[in-house]
């Protein structure tokens, strides 16, 4: 029995020794939540213990659902609507050309409702015109021409009715703005001529196509005559000497048989008899008379008394409706150049233009209201040919030499001097005897086609 003992007794020792490890164990886990992996030796008093093996449990395999997309709403980008097209009209709602102005004015926004049907756009582009008044001052459409390029960014410049605001808008547009300029209506013949701008484009008819018209028909007159001999009436005026030297130029073309008679009257004569008979002692076939002015009402009723107009084939200029309205029944049988009468051209522009203009104006368009139409056809088709692209460079070459369509019918412009070439009318002035009109209307005598009626190139 007590052999027995130290065995038993090394037994309770190892059993208190293993419980305190179990208890220094638990209280290092207590405090240490990191399990600690303690490798105990093979030889270590404790009893080995053996693992038995335990099949692993199978993970089950998860077949994975397609689990479809949540669609996300992405916001609809808003189209930016393209740029405007920026047009500066310049014109005279004020001063000496106001009459001027508003047949512009009124005929560039119908021309505008007609190309564009209405719709106000060209090749998707709104079309925003922004008009300027120059009140008939040169200094004034200088000042309108800048405001509408530096300021509100327009690309294209059209107008304006007085020659000196021409040639000063012109002058400072080469240097300054270089943007295209349609000039109409305008008198100087020098806009397109002497004065020549790449980027200005003429609409109005010149006085050289003018006097083209007249003076080819007063040479045929005159050429079937026994005389052949015409008279020219005109202001002793640099000016006025002009005018008469390129109606007998364009005469003597015709027939160099002509004789040519010159009678120069000074602008401050109010009796004009001395003048007048001169014509008639000169025994013309035709006098070509070109004078304006307060005191044009005064000449044609001394012409009048002195039988002039019944005796002698007398041809001018035929202005606008209130021109003919001063000079009254004095002009009643004469001859004249004209560049629009709105019941000459037989066209689907002019008719358009015509009830468009009666409809909303309760009248018919006057001498300048299709220059306006027509610069409006010219602008759009000449952005079809570049594509909508207003750059001058690019519309330079496509408006030289491009023809277009008018209420006159075809126009042209020369690629030389950049002239619209036209048609014009050989008129005679008749009593209206069926009181629509307080002035003689212009009667269509002959048409003369834009080849016949084309001036010679000035340019410098």
């Amino acid at each position: 029995m007590n052999a027995r003992r130290p065995a038993l007794t090394y037994c309770l020792l190892a059993v208190l020794l293993l419980a305190l490890t179990t208890l220094l164990a638990a209280c290092s886990d207590a405090e240490n939540p990191t399990p600690v992996i303690t490798t105990t030796s093979a030889t270590s008093a404790a009893p080995a213990l053996t693992a038995t093996s335990v099949p692993p449990t199978p993970i089950p395999t998860l077949t994975a659902t397609p689990i479809p997309p949540t669609a996300t709403a992405v916001p609809t980008a808003t189209p930016v609507p393209p740029k405007p097209l920026v047009i500066g009209l310049i014109t005279s709602r004020t001063g000496a050309y106001a009459a001027y102005g508003e047949m512009l004015e009124r005929g560039f926004m119908l021309g505008l409702n007609y190309y564009t049907q209405g719709t106000n756009k060209i090749n998707g582009h709104e079309v925003k015109v922004l008009i300027e008044d120059d009140s008939s001052d040169p200094d004034k459409a200088v000042a309108a021409a800048r405001k509408l390029v530096q300021q509100e960014g327009a690309e294209i410049l059209v107008g304006t009715p007085g020659s000196p605001a021409a040639q000063a808008v012109s002058a400072v547009n080469d240097t300054e703005l270089k943007k295209i300029f349609m000039a109409t209506p305008v008198a100087d013949p020098s806009l397109a001529g002497l004065s020549f701008s790449r980027y200005l484009f003429r609409l109005s008819s010149s006085p050289d196509q003018a006097v083209m018209t007249g003076a080819t028909y007063a040479a045929t007159l005159a050429s079937a005559t026994r005389n052949e001999r015409i008279a020219s009436f005109y202001p002793a005026t640099p000016a006025g000497q002009s005018l008469n030297t390129t109606w007998k130029e364009a005469a003597l073309a015709t027939d160099d048989n002509i004789s040519w008679v010159e009678v120069a009257v000074p602008t401050t004569a109010t009796d004009f008899t001395t003048y007048i008979q001169k014509v008639l002692n000169a025994n013309p076939d035709v006098l070509v008379l070109n004078w304006s002015g307060s005191t044009t009402a005064k000449l044609y009723l001394q012409m009048q008394a002195k039988n002039v107009f019944s005796e002698i084939d007398t041809i001018s200029p035929v202005g606008d409706g209130t021109s003919l309205k001063a000079a009254g029944d004095d002009l009643i049988g004469t001859l004249g150049v004209s560049s629009y009468w709105y019941q000459f051209p037989k066209t689907a522009e002019n008719d358009a233009l015509v009830k468009a203009f009666k409809d909303k104006y309760n009248t018919f368009p006057d001498l300048y209201v299709p220059d306006g139409f027509a610069a409006f056809s010219a602008i759009q088709a000449a952005l079809a040919r570049t594509g909508g692209d207003t750059d001058p460079e690019k519309l330079i070459p496509a408006l030289e030499g491009m023809s277009f369509a008018t209420p006159k019918g075809k126009e042209t412009f020369r690629k030389e001097d950049h002239l619209a070439l036209q048609p014009m009318y050989i008129v005679r002035l008749l009593r209206d005897n069926t009181g629509t009109y307080a002035f003689p209307i212009p009667q269509l005598i002959k048409e003369l086609s834009p080849e016949e009626a084309a001036a010679p190139v000035r340019k410098s």
